[in-house]
């Protein structure tokens, strides 16, 4: 009979449960979830540059009423917000690819090392 240590007893259901879960995701869930995980982060880039162009929104609106035209340098600010919004696009678009090109890499034998490595991690943090 093998002599388990007393406080990795309670940890191997988990563990095994873990391992599973790990192998389940990184062979066959880890394509689709990193497509929509793309779409859903350039959705967020979309909100966040949606809320920090609505104050140079509200200005040039204002200004219009007021004086007839905007500043010149009016659009400055949403011309730099709209860079760095298609710099953040192409940033995601590169690590998704990156993400599911080395996904779709994986074969069994990566995966169940990925399965065997979270598992281990769970196991290693169930240490007294």
């Amino acid at each position: 009979m093998v002599n388990t240590p007393a406080y990795l007893v309670p940890a191997l259901l988990p563990a095994l449960l873990v391992g599973i879960a790990c192998y389940v995701l990184l062979r066959w869930a880890a394509v689709p979830l990193l497509v929509h995980l793309e779409r859903g982060t350039e959705y967020a880039v979309n909100v966040v540059v949606i809320g920090l162009l609505l104050p140079e929104y509200c200005w040039t609106r204002a200004q219009r009423r007021v004086s007839g035209h905007v500043a010149p340098f009016a659009y400055t600010y949403g011309d730099a917000v709209c860079t760095l919004a298609a710099a953040g696009h192409r940033c995601v678009s590169t690590v998704a690819w990156a993400l599911r090109e080395a996904a779709n890499q994986l074969g069994h034998r990566g995966a169940l090392c990925g399965g065997l490595i979270g598992a281990g991690a769970l196991l290693w943090s169930s240490r007294p």
